[in-house]
């Protein structure tokens, strides 16, 4: 199975001066936690996550209505192509430990977005990946996060 079979398309997009309150707005409209962001020739140039938005805006004493996307985007971007198979993408994404990847064509124009919510409920609908091949996957990806779970609390959380 490619990528193009299953990747959610139209993607939803922001520009480099989207304001985030904008973008928090477009992300709950289509039910989406990630936005790539585009440039002025339509290049995707960055990736906006809502987790961005809400570090961002944590961060700043501005009201997200005066922050620019370009302010908060992670600018290393990651891609993988429409026809590129869905175990070597969903491969790359737990080594990278990322949930979403914008799908792009040899040429660079977006052609849609990826995400791991989109390969489970094809593997599971589908029987394209083995429940074990799914779990390394998740484990891989959210391994950060596993180790601050495990952490010890701080006295005043206990």
């Amino acid at each position: 199975m490619k990528v193009s079979d299953i990747m959610t398309q139209p993607p939803q997009t922001c520009r480099l001066d989207t304001d985030l309150a904008t973008a928090s707005r477009r992300m709950k409209e289509f039910d989406c936690g990630m936005l790539p962001v585009l440039d002025g020739t339509s290049r995707v140039v960055g990736i906006l996550t809502d987790r961005d938005i809400a570090i961002c805006v944590g961060d700043r004493r501005r009201s997200a209505s005066h922050v620019a996307a370009h302010e908060a985007m992670t600018r290393k971007v990651q891609t993988c192509l429409p026809g590129e198979d869905i175990r070597r993408v969903l491969g790359r994404m737990a080594t990278w430990r990322l949930r979403r990847l914008p799908v792009v064509s040899h040429d660079g124009d977006l052609k849609g977005v990826i995400s791991i919510d989109d390969i489970i409920l094809w593997g599971v609908e589908e029987g394209g990946l083995s429940s074990r091949e799914l779990a390394d996957a998740l484990r891989s990806i959210c391994a950060r996060r596993a180790a601050i779970a495990d952490a010890p609390l701080p006295t005043f959380m206990s």
